[in-house]
């Protein structure tokens, strides 16, 4: 079997699968962005490869409050505060995507945000500062 683009892309952001790393190759128009239940933001976002990230949130607050908002717009730059676990991306217009994790109540609470890449790598934050990244073909769900 030949080694087609897109599979050398994805095998490149799976070995080197730091936080750092997968945030910065988190590029794209936002194509999809809706609140789901119990309160929770979904961001789909189309890299230019066509290929689609997943970004939602658990634990955390974010803004703009209305979804709507980010549609049309392009992730341009994704950074991350250390200390609180503050999801920031910058969008084409100047305008931010702000996730804000929330305070840790219980050991077992859910992450405060994923994002699952185009070639499976999932990056979890949270609770507190922890972070998680594996597989999503064989991850067990820490939403269960």
């Amino acid at each position: 079997m030949a080694a087609t683009p897109e599979g050398l892309i994805a095998t490149v952001v799976a070995l080197d699968a730091s936080p750092a790393n997968v945030l910065r190759a988190m590029r794209g128009e936002i194509v999809d962005a809706r609140i789901a239940y119990p309160e929770v933001l979904h961001v789909e976002i189309k890299d230019s490869d066509g290929e689609l990230w997943w970004l939602a949130t658990q634990d955390a607050e974010w803004s703009p409050s209305d979804p709507a908002d980010l549609v049309g717009r392009s992730v341009d730059d994704v950074g991350i505060d250390g200390e609180t676990g503050e999801l920031r991306c910058k969008l084409s217009d100047g305008s931010m995507l702000d996730v804000r994790p929330a305070a840790q109540e219980a050991e077992d609470d859910p992450p405060n945000w994923e994002l699952i890449t185009p070639g499976g790598v999932v990056l979890e934050f949270g609770p507190g500062v922890r972070w998680q990244i594996g597989s999503a073909d064989g991850r067990q769900s820490s939403r269960a």
